[in-house]
């Protein structure tokens, strides 16, 4: 192995690989496992740019219409601040954060407990358009941001025996129209997978039906 000083470590021979032995994990297996939660087919890759040349962003909308956004820092010694602004995407205060880093790898040199080892979750309550995040040094950090429940707002005035409202949501995220009579059984109308923020939809009003529920339901 290299022992440059320049260089985070603490193995003392080299290896490439993923695995040594049966039980040994290296921190690039740990890396590859965080993967499932990132890209899988039927995702789309969004592009992303960083101010910071040690902070790189990767993103990925889901196919349930979730946001994974992957950041690597590469600083050896510094914690970075990154300010994260999202794009056409409103997502709920709530998000997973799930990371691999010096402390994960330190675990496993003092022959810590397991879960120490392997990779750490945790929640954050402050997502949204913008917010920020701390990313330790030498550490991969992946956000998982669910969309924003979607809002429904009436159109007013609406053609005679119409009623017009407007589905407020994400792109690309598909969303059921239901109606119902009571609130108790709903009937889907339609799917609708929005290209932009917004979607108006005209319903005719039944005759002699009292009361008409609409609701959108997010189908991940």
């Amino acid at each position: 192995g290299f022992f440059g000083p320049a260089l985070y470590g603490w193995r003392t021979y080299g290896d490439l690989g993923m695995i040594n032995g049966l039980n040994t994990r290296h921190p690039t297996f740990y890396a590859a496992k965080l993967m499932q939660w990132f890209a899988r087919p039927g995702d789309k890759i969004l592009t992303t740019t960083s101010d910071y040349s040690s902070l790189t962003a990767y993103a990925a909308r889901r196919a349930n219409g979730s946001v994974a956004l992957l950041v690597l820092n590469k600083s050896s010694t510094t914690a970075l601040n990154g300010q994260i602004a999202l794009t056409g995407f409103t997502p709920t205060a709530s998000a997973v954060l799930r990371s691999f880093g010096i402390p994960n790898d330190e675990a496993a040199r003092t022959n810590g407990p397991a879960a120490a080892q392997d990779l750490t979750t945790n929640n954050i309550a402050n997502a949204a358009p913008t917010f920020t995040n701390t990313f330790p040094p030498l550490s991969l950090t992946l956000l998982t941001l669910s969309p924003a429940a979607p809002k429904l707002a009436a159109i007013s005035p609406a053609p005679a025996g119409q009623f017009v409202f407007q589905l407020q949501g994400q792109p690309d995220v598909r969303y059921v129209i239901q109606n119902s009579s009571n609130l108790t059984s709903w009937v889907s109308v339609s799917t609708n997978t929005l290209t932009g923020p917004t979607l108006n939809v005209t319903n005719a009003v039944s005759p002699g039906v009292a009361n008409q529920f609409w609701r959108a339901v997010w189908q991940p």
